[in-house]
């Protein structure tokens, strides 16, 4: 009886080997969800856009700027045209918008868009875009906008077409000379190559309009691709505006 104890109390585990055997375990399992969790990335997106306001309601907009992980993993500067005609004014009363496109029930426009990387591997796309955004002002304060948007892609010479719906919403406050607007939106991307809905961008942030001159459009977003590496982006955004 002795001999069979002292066998079975040798053979048996060590409370000490089999706590640190489910220590080793627990920490083999943590390290492997986190290697599977999806990557997020911070970028800053800076940009300039020049609106020209022509008679018989049609606008002129020029833009640049600089992007990394929209679309590429790359630093991406962009630069357009675009021409828009703008369509029967919003009859509400309300805060005037320094932006004529925001002072409209409706927003028909194209324009071309090239978009080039700054790396030793050069990419390059060019996009041909058509849009129309109606819009309306349920109360005083608040427009809402429906942007509506098709892009006809070359990237590197690879033709695709992209269709890019944004739901906005402004609301503008004063407080006696000094004005902003806080806004939020929802953009969501149809990959025609893919067939399927493969992006999501939701962004929250506030404008600063000075006078009829200029504009600072601050914001934060955020985009989920679940096809593209990193699969989350958190972005802090500046643009400035400026009118002519």
């Amino acid at each position: 009886m002795i001999a069979m104890s002292q066998i079975t109390a040798s053979t048996a585990p060590n409370p000490t080997l089999r706590i640190v055997a489910r220590l080793f375990l627990l920490v083999s399992l943590c390290g492997s969800a986190l290697a599977q969790q999806p990557q997020t990335s911070g970028e800053f997106w800076p940009a300039i856009d020049a609106h020209f306001q022509f008679r018989d309601n049609l606008r002129l907009l020029a833009f640049a700027g600089l992007k990394r992980n929209e679309d590429v993993a790359y630093q991406q500067v962009n630069a357009g045209l675009g021409l828009g005609y703008q369509w029967k004014t919003i009859s509400k009363p309300h805060l005037e918008n320094i932006d004529p496109d925001k002072e409209h029930t409706f927003l028909f426009g194209g324009g071309y868009e090239y978009l080039r990387t700054i790396s030793k591997t050069a990419q390059h796309e060019s996009r041909f875009v058509l849009e129309a955004m109606p819009g309306f002002r349920p109360i005083s304060r608040l427009l809402v906008r429906d942007r509506n948007r098709v892009e006809f892609r070359l990237v590197n010479g690879v033709y695709s077409t992209r269709y890019r719906n944004n739901l906005s919403l402004d609301y503008d406050i004063a407080a006696g000379k000094f004005r902003f607007t806080p806004y939020t939106s929802v953009e969501v991307f149809y990959d025609g190559a893919k067939e399927s809905w493969s992006k999501e961008q939701y962004t929250a942030g506030v404008e600063w309009p000075y006078r009829h001159v200029l504009k600072l459009q601050t914001y934060y977003l955020r985009q989920n691709c679940p096809t593209y590496n990193p699969v989350h982006l958190n972005v802090g955004g500046l643009t400035l505006h400026l009118y002519f």
